[in-house]
């Protein structure tokens, strides 16, 4: 049976995925490759390798010079260097931390007195290390769906009852096993997120309700390893959803979701740079609880559980306006009002010492958290949509999806 137009640009998305995932992991495994034969305690072994190469090659063929001990470290040191700012945090304060990069990964719990905490500088490197891990999670998104949220999905998805014929009943199943997938992922997502920028929050002195800390201390230019390594990862999150946003199969909302995406980017990068990323943190700390609530609504109601999908899609309703909207509402308040009233504005931009409010930038940052609510308020029109249609018992349905049996 000859496929139709929508069958072959699935397959074709399919097909790209494979190739990108295949190409993103050769790259990181050349880094990763790359890192540890340019490790201080490998470099030994290894140009003594490389000699034994050259001189085999030198039997058969006349070579170019081959390099001495000073250049294979020279090139080492610039190697390692790429690849530890890729893996790892750059810009700590302590340079003994530099030589091992596990050392940054010890460093993100330190906590006791006895061992004090690593405290990281800004760094241009941070952009390497956010890429790399957008790469990271494009893979490991990759790996989990094929082998085990879709493998879930086949076991756990309700069969459909609506379906014309065999062939729809397939394009139907199939449809509720990827968005199942995709929503598991999600939840496992945002779910680590929430973890960690609640941990980070524990260490910070400011909650919602205390707004005013944001600001105290501005600006702060030096963070602690979880803090930095949190903050560089969101980004690494979302700069991985702007790809994977245009694998799956396209909603309703789809240039809602792409511009929400460049948007929060766009925030997340600024505030780093401005020092603002106490507010950044506390954003974070409001977006998660609710996309974890509708993932876990979506899941029941791809498992034909409809009365536990309603009953979760109105905590999900109630998480949304409470962290959305009203401690938003705080948050942008703050931002607002509190900024400029704690911290004189400065005429130009200061990179070395962190000051960074300048007008400009304070008219920036407000225009684009006021599009960011922008974005959720016509989601929230779209959740208003779906709550109408639980009251008037139709149950609660996606709004963005292209088949209403979704």
């Amino acid at each position: 049976m000859e496929l139709s137009a929508r069958d072959k640009a699935k397959a074709r998305v399919a097909q790209i995925e494979i190739y990108a995932t295949t190409a993103v992991s050769f790259l990181l495994l050349v880094m990763a490759c790359a890192h540890w034969f340019t490790d201080v305690r490998q470099r030994v072994a290894t140009f003594q390798w490389l000699q034994g190469v050259w001189d085999v090659y030198e039997q058969y063929a006349s070579v170019p010079r081959r390099p001495s001990h000073t250049s294979w470290d020279s090139w080492c040191d610039l190697v390692h260097s790429f690849t530890s700012s890729c893996f790892f945090l750059s810009g700590a304060t302590n340079k003994s931390v530099v030589a091992d990069g596990w050392e940054h990964v010890r460093s993100l719990w330190t906590t006791s007195p006895s061992s004090p905490k690593t405290m990281y500088r800004r760094d241009p490197r941070d952009v390497l290390f956010a890429t790399t891990w957008g790469m990271v999670f494009f893979v490991v998104r990759f790996v989990l769906m094929q082998c085990f949220l879709l493998p879930l999905g086949r076991l756990l998805v309700s069969r459909p009852t609506t379906a014309r014929d065999k062939a729809h009943y397939q394009a139907q199943l199939q449809r509720r096993i990827a968005r199942f997938g995709q929503q598991a992922w999600i939840l496992i997502l945002y779910s680590v997120s929430l973890i960690f920028v609640v941990r980070v929050i524990q260490r910070q002195p400011f909650w919602i309700w205390k707004p005013q800390y944001f600001w105290l201390d501005y600006p702060a230019t030096t963070t602690d390893a979880l803090t930095k390594a949190v903050y560089l990862w969101e980004a690494s999150n979302y700069i991985h959803q702007v790809f994977v946003i245009n694998l799956e199969e396209r909603r309703s909302d789809f240039w809602q979701m792409l511009i929400h995406h460049f948007v929060t980017l766009l925030l997340i990068g600024g505030s780093y740079a401005c020092c603002f990323h106490y507010v950044g943190i506390s954003i974070l700390f409001l977006m998660d609880p609710a996309d974890i609530c509708l993932s876990i609504a979506k899941l029941f109601k791809y498992m034909g559980f409809s009365t536990f999908c309603d009953v979760l899609f109105a905590i999900f309703m109630l998480v949304w306006i409470i962290t959305r909207h009203v401690g938003y509402a705080f948050v942008w308040w703050s931002c607002f009002k509190d900024a400029p009233a704690l911290i004189s504005f400065t005429n130009q931009l200061d990179l070395a010492s962190g000051h960074m409010l300048t007008r400009t930038t304070y008219v920036f940052f407000l225009i684009l958290l006021t599009a960011l609510q922008a974005i959720l308020l016509i989601w929230f029109s779209m959740i208003v949509n779906i709550a109408v249609r639980v009251l008037t018992q139709q149950g609660a349905v996606d709004t963005r999806s292209d088949d209403d049996s979704d």
